[in-house]
Formats: C-alpha cells, sequence, structure tokens
C-alpha cells in the first residue's frame, strides 16, 4: 500500500508543477528510470544489500507502483535541470537525501528493510544510481531538450 500511496504522491506532483506538454516532451525519462531502477533495485536485493515487502504487483524484488512513482521523480529530477554543474549536484543530493527519508519511512512501515545496507550506505548507493540515472538521460533524451522548453505552470518557477 506504501507503494501506491508514493506513486499517487509523486505523480500528483508532477501534474500539478510540470504542463503535461511538458511530461510528454520529456517521456523517455520514464523510459530510462524504470529500466535502470529495475536493474538497480533487482542486483541490489539479490546481493542482499536491501529488501522491498509488501509488493502491489511485484516487477521482479519491486513493485509496479514503485517504479511507477520512480518514474515520476525521474521526470520531476529532470525537468528542472540547467548547464550548470550545480544544477545537477543539487538535484542529485536532493532527491538521493528524498529517497534515504523515503526509506526510513519504508522501515517503518515495513515495506523496506536494510540487509548489508544500512542509512548511510543506502544514501551512497542512492547517489550513485541518480548520478547515472541523470547521465543515461541526459544522452538519451537530449541535453537541449532538457534544457528548453516550457518547464513549469508557475511562473515563478520557470
Amino acid at each position: 500500500m506504501e507503494h501506491i500511496i508514493f506513486c499517487v504522491v509523486v505523480w500528483s506532483i508532477v501534474f500539478i508543477l510540470i504542463p503535461f506538454s511538458r511530461v510528454k516532451e520529456l517521456g523517455v525519462v520514464i523510459l530510462v528510470s524504470i529500466v535502470w531502477m529495475i536493474f538497480v533495485d533487482n542486483i541490489s536485493t539479490l546481493l542482499g544489500y536491501y529488501n522491498y515487502h509488501n509488493l502491489i504487483l511485484p516487477v521482479g524484488t519491486t513493485s509496479l507502483f514503485h517504479l511507477i512513482a520512480l518514474s515520476g521523480v525521474g521526470i520531476l529530477m529532470v525537468n528542472w535541470l540547467k548547464e550548470n554543474s550545480f544544477s545537477k549536484l543539487l538535484a542529485v543530493f536532493t532527491v538521493g537525501l528524498s529517497f534515504s527519508i523515503l526509506q526510513g519511512i519504508y522501515v517503518r512501515t515495513g515495506a523496506f528493510s536494510y540487509g548489508k545496507f544500512d542509512v548511510m550506505l543506502g544514501f551512497v548507493h542512492s547517489i550513485a544510481a541518480l548520478s547515472i540515472f541523470l547521465w543515461l538521460s541526459l544522452g538519451i533524451v537530449g541535453e537541449e531538450k532538457v534544457y528548453s522548453g516550457h518547464k513549469s505552470r508557475i511562473r515563478a518557477i520557470a
């Protein structure tokens, strides 16, 4: 159930903040995110780093709803990137920290448990995975498409 709630919250935020045309424009990021997270979560689970529990509609070792939520996180992460390195570092560290908080919530609700990892290793793992995700997204979607376009429904953010 936690994965469904996370999915609904993330995609609500996406559609409140980002115009639908921009979501469609960055649609490949959704695919990159899902494929990358299936790979990362399955390898990490098989290596005993962590485990997801209470899976509804499992895809390998994670929930379909968790993967869909992470694709929304990917859109949020990539949407406001700028060409400078600080923008990318800020996105990676903000999302990495958010994942650590989410993992803490998931641990308390019984939806996630650490194996060989702890909170700190989980954070470092997230930073590495998110850095590769960002690199893949920029390479596959194209930097020009990511850096341009109407990025927000709210003028102050754009």
